[in-house]
């Protein structure tokens, strides 16, 4: 459910350790940030950013509030913070620049995502990504420190055993790559033939009974066949997970930040001009499918599915998608672009505008698919 649930970006079970750190060591240097800022200082946002930047500087607790920024500058730095992930820790999973510029959207672009705002450990991953200026500063923010080095020869997926949030790949024993699956709001799980981002670790996460739905503390728990879905709450919104209807629950889902007032719990989402409106946790909310996917026609009312994924409105299916999963991949390299596909929709970098070198395409996830990705600087 990568392009379905993974869209809530929560996990602050999961510690930062050594990678918030190096984070924090980004703040002490603005050179290559804020990219259309440097351009336009007038963009939307821009003068509460660098304001932001120069108080961390001199040495303040202060923080960039991601909801002070326009769509505009909140696009561009999603753009800057994905082309450098799948630059540097290849476009496996949700690494491939569209799905992960839906995710950063969601983190970034408050305007579109009013009421699950991002918040805790995982407002820090992203405030880190976004920052980068090196593949080593990308590595700090996946792997919260060093990269971890393969154990073995051969190509294959494991989680990571220190910090069991990332999923990593390994060709003949090489130099690993990461895919953090705290930013998608879940963890890494593994049955021993397979690892995927999911709703709980280890086995857990590929194991669970189909159809079994629960809250544990803030974790939200749903599974779909034999693999948990679901995520963590505490990183959006309101930070919890509730059943609904109260009483006698049906789903779960995040409760949401909202003074629209109550509503009727149901799993339904209406359209309108764009903006897809529901109310799974008995609290009006929106998102603005239209902002966030960048194109009309990118709401798509019918019930939530799951429930809990307020997003799941949000894409485009008729008449025709614009492009349809990996096979919306590609690299122009006469222009310097990748495309990748999301939600039907392309989603494109020049990957010099980001700092980075020429586009490629790549083979991910031991040999299954082939993704579009800029070349490290």
């Amino acid at each position: 459910m990568r392009a379905r649930v993974a869209l809530v970006l929560s996990a602050t079970s999961l510690a930062l350790g050594a990678g918030l750190v190096a984070c924090v060591d980004l703040f002490h240097s603005t050179a290559g940030i804020l990219p259309l800022c440097e351009v336009d200082a007038q963009a939307d946002g821009c003068a509460v950013a660098e304001a932001s930047v120069d108080a961390a500087e001199a040495g303040s607790d202060a923080a960039i509030d991601f909801c002070s920024w326009g769509p505009d500058l909140a696009r561009a730095n999603a753009q800057h913070a994905c082309a450098w992930l799948g630059a540097c820790e290849s476009p496996m999973g949700d690494n491939a620049f569209g799905a992960c510029m839906v995710q950063a959207l969601l983190a970034f672009d408050c305007a579109s995502n009013p009421n699950h705002p991002v918040q805790g450990d995982v407002r820090k991953r992203w405030d880190c990504l976004w920052r980068a200026q090196s593949c080593a500063d990308i590595d700090a923010c996946v792997f919260q420190g060093e990269r971890i080095a393969c154990g073995s020869s051969g190509d294959y997926t494991s989680c990571a055993q220190d910090g069991g949030d990332v999923r990593i790949e390994c060709t003949d024993g090489g130099t690993p790559h990461g895919e953090s699956c705290a930013l998608w709001g879940q963890t890494c799980a593994s049955d021993g033939a397979q690892e995927v981002c999911a709703g709980a670790s280890g086995s857990a996460g590929l194991s669970c009974t189909n159809g079994v739905q629960e809250c544990i503390g803030t974790a939200l728990h749903d599974c779909q066949g034999s693999r948990d879905v679901g995520l963590d709450c505490a990183g959006n919104g309101a930070g919890q997970c509730a059943g609904f209807p109260a009483g006698s629950p049906q789903w779960v889902a995040c409760v949401p930040l909202s003074d629209a007032g109550a509503c009727t719990p149901d799993a339904s989402v209406s359209c309108q001009d764009g903006i897809a409106t529901s109310c799974p946790a008995g609290a009006l909310e929106t998102i603005n499918c239209q902002e966030l996917l960048g194109t009309q026609g990118a709401c798509n009312p019918q019930d939530a599915a799951p429930p809990f994924d307020w997003t799941s409105a949000c894409q485009v299916v008729a008449p025709a998608p614009p492009c349809d999963g990996d096979a919306g991949e590609s690299c122009d390299p006469d222009a310097g672009t990748i495309t990748s596909c999301a939600r039907g929709v392309p989603f494109t970098v020049s990957c010099s505008d980001a700092g980075l070198g020429d586009c490629q395409m790549l083979t991910t996830d031991n040999g299954s698919t082939q993704r579009a990705a800029c070349t490290p600087p």
